[in-house]
């Protein structure tokens, strides 16, 4: 996806940079409407890189969101094993106890044990014999025996105990020794666990900045593009403004429909009822009748007017204009080259106006001026 994304911007720098390509100031209408239509292939080519770019966008937020998920997880596996890391801990803790107790009880047994050896010791080896000898009756003998045997068995029992102890204490500390690996183990697992996490956060903020960065650059795109079509459209400007008259009688803008219903000049304001200046002729047709072109040239404005409605201004050069009011429909766009006696628009009762007709104007520098001059009918 990153490989994608690269390409996809470096697609986008490529057009742009194409786009700003220098107007020849002396470029003739026909180039610059050549130009036009590159920059509009242009214009798609760069729409096109910048729905695949949306498209990324998209499918980021979702590896994104899944990303989330994922360290959500791993996080749950983290508090799971720091639980067992804690259990584990309280276990070795109670075996270490343990262990001190019961060599606190070997250490007290020893002690006994001790003790009972240097009196065998001091008794010699004929001790125990010399004892039962010196009975003064065979009962008292026979006690003695008892006694000794008893003493016999209490030793014996008190080595068993220690040698108990003693493979308690042993097994213990080996229990204790493989609790410590285990516990061990499980922090390695738990540090890996976090290295996991991290590169997925890692992955995450990547993607982020990644995402970011596109964004903003394909916002760079296309505010560059604007200034470049805002230069387009100021040279075209110029050039229209610059360009001779298209030349000869205009024709008439609506063919076949001739009466006049308000003449250019002072009227009373047929909605308002106050009187005004009438900036061009109305001419009576029905509902979408054929609205042309009066002369060659080219769409300055087609689009909306309070007044006006739904209107055209076509420019034909040495500074003369023209303009269709009120219409219903528009057939052609701004920009547009036009051919005297093209349809233009669809007659109708947009805007400021009483019923179906056509406002035709002609403006000359600027200003407006009588259309019938112009017009040849």
């Amino acid at each position: 996806m990153r490989f994608k994304r690269a390409v996809s911007l470096a697609l986008i720098s490529v057009f742009v940079l194409l786009l700003f390509n220098p107007i020849d100031a002396n470029a003739s209408i026909s180039s610059l409407e050549q130009q036009i239509r590159e920059n509009n292939q242009k214009k798609q080519e760069l729409e096109k890189q910048k729905k695949e770019l949306k498209n990324e966008k998209n499918e980021t937020l979702k590896e994104i969101r899944s990303l989330d998920i994922e360290i959500d997880g791993l996080n749950l596996e983290v508090e799971g094993l720091q639980l067992e890391i804690d259990d584990l801990s309280k276990k070795i803790e109670d075996n270490g106890a343990s262990v001190i107790q019961l060599g606190k009880e070997i250490d007290a047994n020893n002690i006994i044990l001790e003790k009972r050896l240097r009196a065998t010791y001091k008794q010699g080896g004929t001790g125990y014999l010399e004892l039962i000898l010196k009975s003064d009756s065979l009962s008292e003998a026979l006690t003695r025996i008892d006694m000794i045997q008893l003493i016999l068995k209490d030793d014996v029992e008190l080595l068993k105990s220690i040698e108990v102890q003693k493979s308690n204490v042993t097994a213990l500390k080996l229990q204790q020794e493989e609790e410590r690996k285990e516990i061990e183990t499980i922090k390695q697992n738990l540090l890996t666990k976090r290295n996991e996490i991290s590169s997925a956060q890692n992955k995450k903020e990547s993607y982020m900045v990644s995402l970011e960065s596109n964004i903003k650059e394909m916002e760079a795109q296309e505010a560059r593009l604007e200034q470049v079509n805002a230069k387009f459209e100021k040279q075209i400007q110029k050039l229209q403004l610059e360009m001779e008259y298209a030349g000869g009688e205009m024709s008439w803008p609506v063919p076949g429909h001739y009466r006049i219903t308000s003449p250019f000049g002072g009227r009373r304001h047929p909605l308002y009822g106050y009187w005004s200046f009438h900036r061009g002729i109305d001419i009576a047709c029905y509902y979408k009748t054929n609205v042309v072109a009066a002369n060659s040239g080219v769409v300055m404005v087609a689009g909306w007017h309070y007044s006006y409605g739904n209107y055209v201004i076509i420019d034909h050069g040495g500074k003369i204009s023209t303009v269709y009011g009120h219409n219903t429909k528009l057939l052609v766009k701004a920009g547009q080259k036009v051919t005297k006696g093209q349809v233009i628009a669809l007659s109708g009762s947009t805007g400021e106006s009483t019923g179906p007709h056509v406002h035709f104007e002609v403006r000359k520098n600027g200003a407006v001026v009588d259309p019938m001059p112009y017009v040849k009918k």
